[in-house]
């Protein structure tokens, strides 16, 4: 217990406050944000809902089976009953809206059927076991509370990725505590992680996997390979495979960091490095291992399924490979003169870029596109300060290379893994949509957090805590402008 007391005590006070800003500011976009309205929210319900009611995980009907399961009476009152529209504002009425509770809190639904959680059926269970306990603290509760406390334990996780963000910019800039404080907080504010922490979504476990990954690496590279960054890395790897598997295109840059780490750590000390990388390699692969096996032998789903990384739609075999490849580089890169156009629209703005500024919602809305060009306009000199924090630094750098490698390689595998995904869908599934969306490069929040950093650190100290003021009020009013937009959308 003291040994505990004592690590808690050694976190950083700011590190605690930026987390608990995070949380306020999910707690803010849960309650704003009318329920289902969250991407897939509804099939992240029902999943979590099934474990909590039956105590087994959803199982795949399989290929053979034609009717799957329809929703469970309180879903489908929930649905019908809920002013739902994708084109403009829902109508609300005052009277509709008591007749509904009225008839909610009557209770008496079935809650048994799997429902919509068969479409959120791929992904592995880590985050639906956590969400269940919620769930069943609020069973005597209508569905809508049932919902709003699931949705706390989501806040609660943006606290943790915000947290793991502070901690490795505090390995990462070591001698810029200023800094790491403006990276956090910019970070709890940024408007996607708060409407996507304010809903139902394993992304919200998957971004907090990633930033004690990141956090693992850093503090290994900056503090030697031990037991203990072995488990964070191991640990971190684990929870992110057992919450969504797109965790699998981080895999390459963890592998080569701790290829570097051993290759660099002195030959006396290289016993211990190699048994803390063995202890990151079994604690990643042996739960994982478990999973697969279970899932093949008691879920019925197949490799994919059980991954959790593509459904059964999209199986099949792997097409033309120059055609993949071009797909891939157009969705970051503009297209060359030889090859075929593969999007109506510019990927990098339009999907990444607009989706990490902000499309809400269902992406059905967002901020007018001068905002955007606006936006884009701020980024320009945040790179520029960044760019010149390294430049000034060049000379410590050359004896991190390998470090600046491996989040680069962590970054490039990772959305080459989501458009290899994202080709396999507008192939096989529908030729007429887009898998990408900006919330898949969510993992990566910590790198955005480094940047905001670096922007502080190379305006120097004489510059660098009015630029880090100006960037965390930016960063509050971009945040509280979003909640207006949505509750204009919703509600005025």
């Amino acid at each position: 217990m003291s040994e505990a007391r004592s690590r808690l005590a050694a976190v950083p006070r700011a590190a605690l406050v930026c987390g608990a800003i995070a949380v306020v500011n999910g707690v803010c976009w849960a309650a704003v944000t009318p329920i289902f309205w969250v991407p897939d929210e509804v099939s992240h319900v029902g999943y979590a809902q099934h474990i909590a009611e039956t105590g087994r995980l959803p199982s795949d009907p399989g290929d053979g089976v034609t009717e799957r399961p329809g929703p469970s009476e309180e879903q489908n009152f929930l649905r019908k009953g809920l002013p739902f529209s994708v084109e403009g504002r829902p109508s609300w009425s005052r009277a509709r809206d008591k007749q509904f509770k009225r008839d909610l809190e009557k209770g008496g639904f079935d809650r048994s059927r799997l429902g919509e959680g068969i479409a959120a059926g791929v992904h592995p269970p880590l985050y639906y076991l956590a969400e269940a306990v919620p769930y069943r603290l609020a069973q005597e509760r209508t569905l809508l509370d049932r919902v709003m406390a699931m949705r706390l334990l989501s806040t609660l996780l943006a606290g943790v990725t915000v947290l793991f963000t502070f901690l490795f910019l505090r390995e990462l800039l070591p001698r810029s505590p200023w800094a790491w404080t403006v990276g956090g907080l910019v970070t709890a504010f940024q408007p996607m992680l708060g409407f996507l922490a304010g809903g139902v979504t394993n992304d919200n476990l998957s971004f907090a996997a990633s930033a004690a990954l990141f956090y693992g690496i850093a503090r290994a590279f900056h503090r030697g390979l031990g037991f203990a960054e072995g488990a964070i890395i191991g640990g971190a790897v684990a929870t992110g495979m057992l919450t969504k598997a797109s965790t699998i295109g981080l895999l390459p840059g963890v592998a080569f960091a701790l290829a570097a780490l051993l290759w660099r750590t002195p030959t006396a000390a290289r016993r211990r490095a190699l048994l803390a990388a063995g202890v990151a390699v079994v604690a990643a692969g042996l739960p994982w291992l478990a999973w697969v096996t279970y899932s093949r032998l008691t879920v019925g789903a197949g490799p994919a399924p059980a991954a959790g990384l593509v459904s059964d739609s999209v199986n099949g075999d792997l097409g033309d490979l120059r055609e993949q490849v071009t797909y891939i580089w157009q969705a970051f890169l503009p297209r060359l003169p030889f090859m075929a156009d593969q999007f109506p629209y510019y990927p990098p703005w339009e999907v990444y870029f607009k989706g990490f500024i902000g499309r809400f919602g269902w992406f059905e809305y967002g901020f007018p596109d001068a905002w955007y060009r606006v936006a884009a306009a701020v980024l320009v000199p945040i790179v520029a300060l960044a760019g010149l924090a390294v430049a000034r630094a060049r000379r410590s750098l050359k004896g991190r290379w390998s470090e600046v490698l491996s989040y680069a390689l962590m970054a490039g595998s990772l959305a080459i893994a989501i458009e290899f995904v994202a080709y396999r869908y507008h192939e096989v599934v529908n030729q007429s949509a887009f898998f990408e969306q900006g919330r898949y490069l969510f993992p990566l929040l910590p790198l955005y957090a480094a940047l905001v950093a670096l922007a502080v650190k190379g305006a120097g100290r004489r510059w660098g805590p009015a630029v880090g003021g100006f960037l965390v009020v930016l960063a509050m009013g971009h945040s509280l402008f979003s909640q207006l937009i949505t509750i204009s959308r919703f509600y005025a």
